[in-house]
């Protein structure tokens, strides 16, 4: 997999879909500095659009922190 195609996601880092900032503390259901509301994937624990129905990368259930 070349730089390029690698997911933004990291292990152990967590990126608000909003304004790709790092979600520094995982227990927030909101990202610090945008403000916004997120949900998080249960099966592969990034966060997505509150809009989203699946997960993105794995298509795993959604749920509120």
């Amino acid at each position: 997999m070349s730089r390029s195609e690698e997911p933004k996601e990291k292990k152990g880092k967590r990126i608000c879909p909003y304004c790709e900032e790092e979600i520094l503390d995982a227990g927030f259901p909101y990202c610090k500095p945008c403000g916004v509301t997120l949900r998080y994937c249960a099966k592969c624990d990034i966060a997505v659009v509150r809009e989203a129905v699946v997960c993105p990368q794995c298509s795993g259930e959604l749920e509120w922190r």
